[in-house]
């Protein structure tokens, strides 16, 4: 009997009927053309001075914006950390891996299913020796100001970055 019931759900699931019953009740919101242009200019100025060399001015935003509750000593501590890791990605080969920035396209923009107010842009810079994935995810606030919410950056392929469970869940979602 339990290999008959075992047979029969996989046959369900193989036949195509809807598994992810419940989730396409939840709305498909998505944040404002406004928000979304005010996260692009937050990424546009961060490869900006990255291209400019100005690591520590970076770090800093970084910091302000996702630590903006954590005590001063920790902020210095991670902001020195913020500009270390961006360093590292400016040193040009063979010293580094990546070196100087040459140009950035956004790759993926998804938002977080049933919010308005939660989105993430995904964009690939490319540099002398090699391309970084870099993900931003972004809040609107209450007041309506974009605030970035987490960044990082990955060294992946980025068509295995993009085939990762948590880029395609979105995507599976919306269809």
């Amino acid at each position: 009997m339990k290999r008959a019931s075992l047979a029969a759900f996989i046959a369900l699931l193989l036949a195509g009927l809807p598994v992810r019953a419940g989730v396409s009740s939840i709305d498909s919101k998505q944040a404002s053309g406004e928000a979304v242009a005010q996260a692009r200019k937050m990424v546009t100025s961060l490869f900006t001075n990255l291209k400019e060399g100005k690591t520590e001015d970076i770090a800093k935003w970084i910091v302000a914006e996702i630590e903006y509750a954590q005590d001063a000593a920790t902020k210095v501590k991670n902001t020195g950390e913020f500009k270390s890791k961006l360093d590292i990605i400016s040193l040009s080969p063979p010293e580094g891996t990546y070196g100087k920035l040459d140009g950035f396209d956004e790759i993926d923009e998804a938002y977080l299913p049933g919010s308005s107010r939660y989105f993430r842009l995904t964009f690939l810079s490319y540099h002398e020796g090699a391309p970084l994935t870099w993900e931003f995810r972004f809040y609107v606030k209450p007041d309506g100001k974009v605030a970035l919410h987490y960044i990082s950056w990955s060294e992946k392929n980025p068509f295995e970055y993009l085939s990762s469970g948590d880029m395609l869940v979105t995507h599976w979602l919306r269809n």
